[in-house]
């Protein structure tokens, strides 16, 4: 400012007010922030990026797909490198062990493994000088008793479940089962259909039996099935570790999947040293049915 001021300073014209200089300061800083904004960009991780593995097996015959990626930063666009260059091998306590084959950019298969419910697998990833290592037990299969497909009223179903103005009904699918007692189990619905755009894939639909333990378990989902489509109700059991991924994973899901986020937007994992995602070692029943 070309006049200092100093103390009080000198009338203002028309006013004839005396107004002390810190005021001044004030009204003018107060003047500057409100004129301009500025776009704040929280540091949300910049870190090195970091495999992400997604890795299932079962009771049922393989092969059994291991998928490699690497995290981005929070900002970054959702696309997600396949990691290309890894060694993946899975073994189980009983001495079977296999190098998994890549069949594509990301994607590794086994060839002769076979999934055995109440052995315990390990998974070891060996990637850009580091391992990266999870072990899961297999649960025993707990048989599906039996599954209710109930049309929701009008405005009251899809995947909303309930949310007004839905223009199409949908179909409540609900599986049953029998829980066997003093296991300590925990389970994955996951539900396949000919209409793709039926089933909500974002969602995950799991359960414990802590309050339930030795009781019927019903897991109920929320489509928009139509009369005519296929669906497939598979009943997955799966291991505390994966359940807990699956707890938190669904508490931070969006339009993408959120694990291959940088933190915060991470849930729980399995794998060692810093790795993120998860391995599954789980058995599972099914039941095939057609939308009347």
């Amino acid at each position: 400012m070309k006049n200092k001021i100093k103390g009080f300073k000198k009338k203002q014209a028309g006013l004839g007010l005396l107004v002390p200089t810190h005021y001044l300061l004030m009204i003018i800083s107060l003047m500057i922030l409100s004129s301009c904004e500025k776009v704040v960009y929280i540091d949300l991780n910049n870190s090195d990026p970091t495999p992400v593995i997604e890795a299932n097996i079962t009771d049922r015959a393989g092969p059994y797909t291991v998928k490699l990626s690497r995290s981005v930063n929070y900002y970054d666009p959702n696309v997600f490198p396949a990691l290309t260059d890894a060694t993946v091998v899975v073994s189980d306590n009983s001495g079977n062990s296999e190098t998994l084959v890549q069949t594509s950019d990301g994607i590794y298969q086994s060839t002769t493994l076979q999934g055995v419910a109440g052995r315990l697998y390990s998974l070891k990833v060996s990637y850009n000088g580091k391992d990266y290592e999870s072990h899961s037990t297999m649960p025993s299969m707990v048989p599906i008793d039996s599954v209710m497909i109930v049309l929701n009223p009008p405005g009251g179903g899809g995947f909303g479940g309930g949310h007004p103005g839905d223009s199409i009904p949908g179909y409540k699918v609900t599986c049953i089962f029998k829980d066997p007692p003093g296991q300590g189990n925990y389970y994955r619905l996951v539900l396949n259909s000919n209409d793709t755009a039926a089933i909500d894939k974002s969602r995950y639909r799991i359960v414990s039996d802590k309050l339930t333990d030795d009781d019927n378990i019903s897991i109920t989902a929320n489509t928009k099935l139509k009369p005519g489509d296929s669906v497939t109700v598979i009943l997955e059991c799966i291991d505390q570790a994966a359940y807990n991924f699956f707890n938190t994973l669904g508490n931070v899901v969006g339009d993408s999947p959120p694990f291959m986020s940088a933190p915060p937007a991470n849930p729980v994992t399995n794998i060692s040293n810093g790795g993120l995602g998860y391995f599954s070692a789980y058995s599972y029943s099914e039941k095939k049915l057609v939308v009347h």
